[in-house]
């Protein structure tokens, strides 16, 4: 009975509720039905219409005598004409919502296309993503994507914006944050920028922000460079923003000996650890001495790796030693071969002697076939988390070497000036590079530099010569030169009157002396850099060196380029000119070239050096050149023999005007 009496006390309300919901749903159909009836009588008023236009059609055709087929296309053609004029009324009323804007990429015309077929030039690399040199960005802006920790260290050291190649780069990097997603590939990254455009801290800064927060230390990040000096730069960039982090960072480059270098970056070499060990988290390293530890070094493995950077890419392809790139991509990828037979001794638990379990921890991506796990239905295959990083200036475009890095689902970032009234130029200058030439015979090479550097005052810079041994002749020769113009003028403030002298000493360029300093692959590493301290300090004022230094050395105070030797190749100019106008500063870059060599620089302004300014360093131009003969005779065994072909030099009256500095030329 009391649940009969609780049945009927409920069941009013919902009487109620179902009433009251019948009459809204009256009321809906109503609305629906009258929204019908309107819409149907447009549709009507709109088909009269046509049918009406279709008709005058149909009648002007008929007394023109025109056929069925024809009445028929007419319609048609109607009918396309009112369903765009309909498609343009919807897109008006309802506008799309247009996609997240991207950097444009290059309309290519049907022969570039063709062409770059022809030559097996890959899609991606043919349609560069094209970012404009000039754009900068806040650093700390949200869509670079920096954490907080990193903007403030870049403000602590000047940073405040990002270049065009730190805009395209990383946010790409910053927004795959795994150190191991086995399951989706990162996609492989080339980048072609000018000199001096930021691409180092592009790489190094969201790799930076994505290790900070690993819980153990293990091989993730590998930058492979061509020489130990760039190893050295960017080994001090990573320290820079690593500060306030516990990761560390280890190189191997040869300069040390090999057990030193594998205690620093291995630690214990005793045991055998399928998942490898590690001391250091990010590892910079000159492809040689890495073959040599991935050899012979035990424990030591790449299959934690994350990143492959592979920094002046062009160059360090064109090296083949020990086929080192074949090698670094094999140690990432599965290898059933490198797996203990035993594989139940291998994968036992080792412990300390303290009985703490050591962390032998196998990466994903080798487990399946160290553990011979078989595959299910369901199961997903793994892939290799490795996400290759190019950058270089000139960025090769041959497929063969494109090909040997193995690269998946790739693009390719161009940073390069766009101007719509020029073509495009496949090697691109910093925009605030001031270039010059000067035409001068092969004997007056020299007098044309010292030119430069005592009448236009250059203080700070870089002198490529084409070899290491052009480099020693010329630094030599510049160095006698200053030593005879020094004493020249000293002995002529003599014959000064006093109150002229007082005048004189306050100018000291009058008296001032060149220091020309040869920088080469003949100088230990320990020479090069005190050289180079010396150079940025001012206390040397010209650089005279081989192409040793044209690639990456970033060097602050570099105001002018000099190409004694004009490269061969576009490639090196791009390199050697990009050592000044670094990070959006002014430089200039004088090349000295032969009247035959000028056709080949018609876009580089030429620059007129009246006789009258030479001839104040002529005469003891010539003196200087009589004494580096002699110097090159006496200190040079290789050149002994010919001392006869040479004149006989008085060098009694070089000696006697430096008897005052005791200078003795030997």
């Amino acid at each position: 009975m009391f649940q009969i009496q609780r049945y009927e006390i409920e069941q009013e309300p919902l009487q109620d509720v179902s009433t009251v919901s019948t009459e809204r749903l009256s009321k809906i159909n109503e609305r629906i039905q009258l929204k019908r009836k309107r819409s149907l009588k447009s549709n009507q008023a709109q088909q009269a219409d046509e049918d009406k236009e279709s008709g005058f059609i149909k009648k002007e055709i008929n007394e023109k005598g025109g056929s069925f087929q024809e009445v028929a296309s007419t319609e048609k053609i109607s009918k396309n004409i009112h369903d765009d004029l309909r498609q343009k009324e919807t897109i008006k009323k309802h506008p799309v919502l247009q996609a997240f804007p991207t950097f444009d990429r290059p309309k290519q015309t049907p022969q570039e296309i063709a062409a770059a077929k022809l030559l097996g030039i890959p899609d991606w690399l043919a349609n560069p993503t094209i970012i404009d040199s000039n754009s900068t960005k806040a650093i700390g802006h949200p869509s670079i994507g920096l954490s907080e920790r990193l903007v403030k260290r870049c403000n602590s050291y000047g940073i405040q914006e990002c270049f065009a190649v730190q805009m395209a780069v990383i946010p790409l990097l910053i927004h795959s944050r795994n150190l191991s997603d086995t399951h989706k590939s990162p996609g492989d990254i080339c980048v072609s920028a000018p000199t001096g455009s930021g691409k180092t801290l592009a790489y190094v800064l969201p790799i930076i922000d994505i290790l900070s927060k690993r819980i153990v230390t293990r091989l993730r990040v590998l930058v492979v460079l061509p020489t130990r000096d760039l190893v050295i730069q960017v080994k001090e960039t990573f320290d820079a923003f690593c500060k306030g982090t516990n990761l560390k960072v280890g190189i191997v480059t040869g300069q040390q000996s090999f057990t030193h270098e594998q205690e620093q970056i291995v630690g214990d070499l005793q045991g055998h650890f399928i998942g490898g060990k590690s001391k250091v988290d990010i590892l910079i390293a000159t492809p040689g001495r890495l073959i040599e530890h991935l050899s012979t070094t035990p424990n030591f493995t790449l299959q934690h790796l994350r990143f492959l950077i592979i920094d002046e890419a062009d160059r360090l392809l064109n090296q083949s030693y020990h086929d080192w790139l074949s090698h670094i991509l094999k140690s990432t990828q599965l290898q059933q071969a490198a797996v203990n037979t035993d594989r139940k001794k291998s994968m036992e638990i080792k412990f300390d002697s303290f009985g703490v379990p050591i962390s032998d921890a196998v990466s994903a991506v080798m487990m399946e076939s160290i553990l011979h796990i078989s595959k299910g239905d369901i199961s997903e295959p793994k892939t290799s988390a490795v996400q290759k990083l190019l950058f270089s200036a000139t960025l090769t475009r041959n497929p063969a070497k494109i090909a040997s890095l193995h690269l998946v689902n790739p693009q390719y970032i161009s940073v390069q000036s766009i101007n719509k009234n020029e073509g495009e130029f496949k090697y691109v200058l910093p925009g605030s590079l001031n270039e010059f030439m000067i035409v001068s015979t092969s004997s007056e090479k020299p007098l044309m530099i010292l030119h430069l550097l005592h009448n236009l005052h250059i203080s700070s810079a870089l002198c490529f010569t084409k070899s290491v041994d052009s480099a020693h002749r010329l630094s030599e020769l510049i160095r006698i030169f200053e030593i005879l113009y020094s004493q020249t003028l000293k002995k002529e403030i003599k014959e000064i009157e006093i109150d002229n002298i007082q005048k004189t000493n306050e100018n000291s360029d009058f008296v001032r002396s060149i220091i020309a300093a040869e920088y080469s692959s003949d100088l230990s590493q320990e020479e090069r850099k005190n050289i180079l301290n010396k150079f940025k300090h001012g206390e040397i004022q010209l650089l005279i060196c081989s192409d040793l230094i044209a690639r990456g050395i970033d060097i602050d105070r570099v105001d002018t380029v000099i190409n004694y030797d004009v490269p061969i190749y576009m490639k090196k100019y791009v390199h050697r000119v990009g050592r000044t106008a670094r990070a959006g500063r002014k430089g200039d870059a004088y090349s000295i070239v032969e009247t035959q060599e000028a056709g080949h620089l018609d876009k580089i302004k030429n620059v007129n050096i009246k006789p009258i300014k030479l001839e104040p360093l002529k005469a003891i131009y010539k003196k200087s050149l009589e004494a580096f003969r002699e110097y090159m005779v006496n200190t040079r065994s290789s050149v002994t023999k010919y001392k006869d072909k040479f004149s006989s030099i008085d060098i009694n009256e070089i000696q006697e005007i430096g008897q005052d500095d005791q200078i003795i030329i030997e």
